[in-house]
């Protein structure tokens, strides 16, 4: 009987504190937490040519296992979030020639949410307050973004460091017509995830002491 009350103190602990982790998150400033140098390539894991072309009206211009890389050049910030320079390589393109470079906006304000390859920190927290002035075909489900076009549904889900992990289009029948995966994922897991690991530890904890004592008992 002992074990279960400080079981279920343990419990309450974890809950407690995961509960104020929580709301220490909504309390805190959206940071970008990407630099100089940090290099993201995206990799099409999955191509429907068919399909494609009967959705969109043309032939895709790149193949299954094609490839796509980003190097980020510099971050600035400015009155709306960050100002980000990017060096890109496009599909088929030559990594050891110099790469196109282009400008991204992040902004730290999530009801300016844009679409982007990169976004702030924390994304959950983000992206949830970002849905409160998205239009009615966005879908926010943690960090994963749907938005339902009239002939297909685009997938965007994005990793703890918002990097974008995939981006996947399928028609209404939810075949797929193309996906593009990060080569370099980080599962997004959430703040939930921290009270269970301490959770598991806690409880591994008292099956030690459990069984420590039934030892010196023997």
């Amino acid at each position: 009987m002992k074990y279960k009350k400080l079981f279920f103190l343990c419990f309450l602990l974890v809950t407690i504190s995961t509960m104020f982790l929580s709301i220490e998150v909504y309390a805190q400033d959206y940071k970008f937490d990407l630099e100089e140098d940090d290099s993201f390539t995206w990799e099409i894991t999955e191509l429907n040519k068919y399909e494609f072309e009967r959705v969109f009206g043309f032939e895709p211009a790149f193949e299954n296992g094609d490839k796509t890389r980003r190097v980020i050049q510099n971050v600035e910030d400015n009155d709306d979030g960050w100002f980000v320079t990017v060096e890109f390589w496009d599909y088929q393109k030559d990594w050891d020639e110099d790469g196109t470079i282009i400008y991204e906006q992040v902004y730290d304000n999530p009801s300016n949410y844009d679409d982007n390859i990169f976004l702030p920190t924390p994304v959950n927290e983000y992206l949830a307050e970002a849905s409160e002035d998205l239009p009615s075909n966005y879908l926010v489900e943690g960090h994963r973004v749907t938005i339902r076009e009239t002939d297909y549904n685009r997938i965007l889900e994005y990793d703890t460091r918002g990097v974008l992990l995939s981006e996947l289009y399928e028609n209404k029948e939810e075949i797929v017509l193309v996906k593009v995966e990060n080569t370099l994922r980080v599962i997004p897991m959430g703040n939930f995830f921290i009270g269970f690991i301490i959770l598991a530890v806690v409880s591994i904890i008292v099956v030690m002491i459990k069984k420590k004592k039934y030892s010196i008992m023997e």
